[in-house]
Formats: C-alpha cells, structure tokens, sequence
C-alpha cells in the first residue's frame, strides 16, 4: 500500500505520559480495538477511534507521528494491535478475528 509501519514504542510513552496512577489501558485497549476493527473491515469506525484518542493525547504536538500510524493502521493492524500491551481479554477477541482465516487453509473441511 505504500504506508510504512511506525514503531508504537513512542505511542505507548505518550500514553503514559497522560495516564496517571497505571490508567493507561483503558488507552490502550482503545487503540487495539480500533486495531480490531481495521482487520473486520470497519475502517471508519476505526479511523474515527484512532482519530479521538490522538486529539485525547495531543494531535497538534504530534501530528506527523500520529498522521504515519492512522495511514498505515489498515495495513499493520494486527502488528499494531500485538504491540500496544491492551489487556488480554482484548487480545483474545482481536485474535479470534484473525483466526477462521488462518485455520481455514489447514482445516479438514477444505479437502
């Protein structure tokens, strides 16, 4: 697609840096969940998520980085989704997405 990956290392930093006292997940699963629906092919609706927690997090100070993830997050949803730490019960959900398009090749209904 042309848009290359970013590293959330930075994105996870910032959100740190507006959470106090360990309330960074609820940010986090945000983000993954946007991430989720990327991969159902909700890319609207998760443009739309992304899009609040970056004015949540500053998108005037950030506006290159934050401009780079939302334009590669179609296409590296499911790295992003890995790397931003949301709680496993996210996770679980965000993998089970993925998962009737991975198994299916191997799947004995498909012989």
């Amino acid at each position: 697609m042309g848009s290359s990956k970013q590293s959330l290392v930075k994105l996870s930093a910032i959100i740190e840096q507006h959470s106090a006292n360990q309330t960074d997940m609820p940010f986090r699963n945000m983000f993954a969940t946007a991430c989720y629906l990327s991969v159902i092919g909700e890319d609207r609706a998760a443009r739309k998520q992304v899009k609040s927690l970056f004015d949540w997090l500053g998108w005037d100070e950030r506006r290159t980085y934050f401009s780079a993830i939302l334009e590669s997050l179609s296409e590296f949803a499911p790295k992003y989704a890995s790397e931003i730490a949301a709680n496993q019960e996210i996770n679980k959900i965000f993998y089970k997405a993925e998962a009737p398009a991975n198994s299916a090749v191997g799947s004995p209904d498909n012989v």
